[in-house]
């Protein structure tokens, strides 16, 4: 009886850890994914700039409630609490997310309502793995669901802006194999960084980025794109101020600048243990005399900082420029904070976190 007791505290633990690091981020995906973001996002200051759409910021539905009703009614089914302790527990924990200012209170009842759904679902199999199998059934629906509306995005008509010499790489990166979409989101769930950006928003925070070059009073002779993502950006920024555009490639010297798209799956498994301390080369680089110039170098994320950094000082100590002014649309704070690194600039960003899928493709 009390081996039987154990198995079942045992069954309720794995289910609480399921839901609460898996399946809430992938309902708070799909919600992202079809609906407007200031219907779904949290009640939270930081969430309030239009610019912070990460998946942190999503509170439909409430992780804290559906997987408080998840634990107490299955823990009321199997007799280790009464019916009163059980409706109490999911009261208080969904009062306090409200009170604390986490969540709305449609969002916590959606978490409730998930979370009711859920249990009837394991109870009425008695836990056993047919329960189990039509919980993921659920997940495995959710995430395809996600994946295809995603994808049809990226594959819409690419903006004219963008070069005829960077088709070929958007074209490579939009047929990237369909697990390499799915680990994408996967992985988003636990990290939930933002989900995805399309081309309209791209060209709106660009606009940004320009206003805020020509506020520096600064004149600039050119722009240097990081291959691929900042490439695509430096086609934007180029014909907006006029200048050259120049594009630079860098690789991970283990890839020997010939990196395939199966290293994608690596370099985000690499950038999720924080084994991003790794040496760069220059594949690709600028062969006009650019010394004295005062240059902008974009790229369209920065998460550890090595491949800025390295790009930096290719210009400062190779091709001796003048002035840098380094971009972003987005910077992995969280993330360039923890690698510490003592850099002699500063990075001009729009987003202050992550980007999973970009308008040309999920492998960047």
């Amino acid at each position: 009886m009390k081996s039987n007791k154990l198995l079942l505290i045992i069954a309720i633990l794995l289910i609480f850890v399921f839901h609460y690091f898996f399946q809430n981020g992938l309902e708070k995906i799909f919600f992202q994914t079809f609906f407007p973001f200031q219907n779904i996002r949290r009640p939270l200051s930081r969430c309030n700039n239009i610019f912070n759409r990460a998946v942190s910021c999503v509170g439909m539905p409430s992780g804290h409630a559906e997987s408080a009703t998840i634990v107490s009614v299955l823990s009321y089914y199997y007799n280790f609490i009464s019916l009163t302790i059980c409706v109490l527990l999911i009261f208080v924990f969904s009062i306090q997310r409200v009170l604390v200012g986490m969540h709305t209170s449609i969002q916590v009842l959606v978490g409730i309502l998930f979370g009711l759904i859920y249990s009837f679902i394991y109870t009425n199999f008695n836990l056993n793995y047919k329960g189990f199998i039509i919980v993921l059934c659920i997940s495995l629906t959710l995430l395809i669901t996600i994946v295809n509306h995603i994808d049809k995005q990226v594959h819409q008509q690419i903006p004219d802006w963008v070069s005829y010499s960077m088709l070929s790489s958007i074209k490579k990166k939009q047929e990237s194999t369909y697990y390499s979409k799915i680990l994408h989101i996967l992985a988003n769930t636990v990290v939930q960084q933002v989900t995805f950006i399309s081309w309209s928003e791209l060209q709106t925070y660009l606009d940004i980025i320009v206003e805020q070059i020509k506020e520096t009073g600064i004149k600039y002779d050119a722009v240097i794109g990081v291959k691929t993502g900042g490439a695509i950006l430096s086609d934007y920024i180029s014909k907006k101020l006029q200048i050259k555009n120049y594009k630079i490639k860098l690789s991970k010297e283990k890839y020997n600048c010939d990196k395939k798209i199966s290293d994608t799956i690596e370099d985000n498994i690499d950038r999720l243990s924080q084994n991003n301390y790794m040496n760069y080369m220059i594949c690709e680089g600028i062969y006009d005399n650019i010394q004295d110039k005062n240059v902008i170098l974009i790229d369209e994320l920065v998460s550890s900082g090595n491949t800025i950094s390295e790009s930096y000082r290719y210009l400062k100590q190779s091709k001796k420029v003048n002035n840098i002014y380094v971009t972003s649309v987005a910077l992995y704070k969280l993330k360039f904070m923890k690698q510490n690194l003592s850099l002699d600039f500063k990075i001009h960003n729009i987003i202050n976190n992550g980007v999973v899928v970009w308008p040309w493709g999920f492998d960047n």
